[in-house]
């Protein structure tokens, strides 16, 4: 007889180990709608993030080369430095599309978990796609604010230090990024699992819930970071190697590359490359759920909203029971 276990709420007091158990209890629990979801939104933008990616190394080939002693003089042209900036933004481009993707599915299975009293349990993508629809426009409204606001702040200090002739201004610019980006972070899941919450309540909100947690924000973060980036380790040395090969053998010895120059290669390195930027955003669900997470945990601590929801069951209960004492004098 299999026990089922206890189902996994989103808000709940929390420690730091719990967390983690949460986190990983969830994936166990549901990762194969996890994965369908990921391979049916992520694997169609892998595949056009490997070509952006076959560009960017194509660009960036020479400069390898050239550190390691094997190839030609660097090419610094106008039109090589344009291709280098187009490769990397398009690349960024990618990664931003794929975060939101990859938010909308995660915050989406919570939300829709938390919703239904038979959890994820035969839920098909066609069930779960209106709810990560709704995650995604919200988290694309909250990250477009966010950056807009960094993109005028931006734009004050460097206008402020021109005027003032100091350097200093960017550097404790860039230290204060480093330090607000991970509380700012918090209201996303603020606007997409509250609401009610208007945009500019729900910044301030997850801002002072991102600052009250800080140390255990940021330690959870890194801890899942870490891991992430192990496993990650793993699934790029295919595509590493197979680009560290081309490169040596079709600059130092191009007499022999034929097969490394040949397109079935190419179209390895292509594949290898799918496969890597795929398996990053899966390893990516780790912190994207711990976030999700951690909010749960935080705002259960500030705002008590499990006593809340308790309550208002208790008051439609009791309205359902005086309809029931009602019902012989109708």
């Amino acid at each position: 007889m299999q026990i089922e276990r206890p189902k996994i709420e989103l808000y709940e007091m929390r420690s730091f180990g719990e967390k983690f158990s949460a986190v990983f209890g969830f994936i166990r629990e549901n990762f194969k709608l996890l994965l369908r979801a990921c391979t049916y939104l992520l694997l169609p933008l892998c595949l056009v993030q490997g070509v952006v990616m076959e560009v960017m190394m194509n660009v960036l080939m020479p400069f390898y080369t050239n550190t390691l002693g094997i190839g030609n003089n660097m090419d610094l042209s106008d039109s090589m430095l344009l291709r280098m900036g187009g490769a990397y933004l398009g690349y960024c481009l990618c990664m931003m599309v794929g975060t939101i993707l990859l938010t909308g599915i995660c915050f989406g299975m919570v939300k829709y978990y938390q919703a239904s009293p038979n959890r994820l349990r035969g839920v098909m993508m066609s069930d779960l796609k209106p709810t990560i629809i709704k995650v995604i426009k919200r988290s694309l409204v909250m990250s477009l604010v966010l950056v807009a606001i960094l993109i005028v702040l931006m734009a004050l200090l460097i206008t402020f230090t021109v005027l003032l002739d100091t350097v200093i201004l960017l550097v404790f610019f860039f230290l204060g990024i480093l330090v607000f980006s991970l509380p700012v972070s918090m209201a996303i899941p603020v606007y997409v699992f509250e609401e009610d919450e208007s945009l500019f309540n729900a910044l301030l909100r997850g801002i002072r819930l991102g600052f009250k947690s800080f140390w255990s924000l940021l330690g959870l973060i890194f801890v899942m970071g870490f891991i992430s980036n192990t496993i990650s380790s793993f699934t790029t040395l295919p595509w590493y190697m197979l680009t560290v090969v081309r490169g040596v053998f079709m600059v130092d010895q191009p007499s022999q590359a034929a097969f490394i120059g040949s397109p079935v290669y190419s179209f390895c390195v292509y594949l290898a490359s799918v496969f890597m930027n795929f398996c990053m955003y899966l390893t990516m669900t780790l912190s994207t759920f711990a976030l999700a997470f951690h909010y749960g945990s935080i705002a259960e601590e500030e705002d008590g909203f499990s006593v809340e929801k308790d309550i208002q069951r208790f008051e439609e209960l009791k309205e359902e029971d005086n309809d029931i004492d009602n019902f012989d004098k109708l």
